[in-house]
């Protein structure tokens, strides 16, 4: 029997093995050799992880309620600890949805256009609502999100159907800005412009280069 340093486990292998057949590494004659078959014992990552993220949690909420706090106390003319809070929120939604496995790469980034929208209007309530969140910050990431589910479409050819309801989702997010500036709440022409140009050239690329797999797939998600 050998053991293995880097799974913990104990393997019965043939006399000539040196390799573990689990990780590749070189495998420790064992010198507690038992005649009962042992297990190989796995270190629990997910655990950890889990135990890590509830610390940075905690974390979180304690360093939201100091500054909160001290914001109260020091100085309640300029509510400063709103932006932290906003912030820590912001990341707490955006950032474990971004690196989570196996969800899919459209969805991934059509939380991030979403969530980074919200966090810039929430600043910009904030600082008494000057309207640059609408003027500049959503029709740019309005533009990167539409570009961004392009790129990923042309890298993933072959599952394009998987994305397509992402696409039309970031094109119709594209017009907004239009209609922020028609409803008066937007003020740049040229800025309320771009984005539903870059919708538009989305839509032209499904309509153009679209095939039957992803009328299927409009089938299946919509019912019908």
């Amino acid at each position: 029997m050998s053991y293995c340093k880097d799974c913990c486990a104990e393997i019965l292998s043939p006399p000539k093995a040196q390799l573990c057949p689990l990780c590749g590494t070189v495998l420790v004659p064992d010198a507690s050799t038992s005649s009962t078959p042992a297990y190989p014992v796995f270190v629990e990552k997910r655990a950890r992880y889990y135990f890590a993220r509830r610390v940075l949690l905690f974390a979180s909420l304690l360093t939201g309620l100091l500054c909160l706090l001290i914001n109260i106390v020091a100085t309640p003319q300029v509510w400063w600890s709103s932006y932290i809070i906003t912030g820590l929120l912001y990341i707490w939604v955006a950032v474990p949805h971004m690196f989570r496995r196996g969800d899919n790469l459209g969805g991934k980034l059509f939380i991030q256009v979403v969530s980074a929208s919200a966090f810039f209007v929430l600043l910009d309530l904030q600082t008494r609502w000057k309207g640059w969140s609408i003027d500049y910050a959503l029709p740019t990431i309005f533009c990167v999100g539409i570009v961004g589910i392009m790129i990923i479409i042309l890298m993933n050819r072959t599952s394009w159907a998987g994305y397509v309801l992402y696409q039309l989702a970031l094109a119709v997010l594209g017009f907004l800005p239009l209609i922020f500036y028609f409803a008066g709440l937007s003020h740049l022409l040229l800025s309320a412009l771009i984005p539903p140009c870059f919708a538009l050239a989305s839509l032209a690329m499904l309509a153009a280069f679209g095939d039957r797999s992803i009328k299927n797939e409009f089938k299946r998600r919509l019912h019908f």
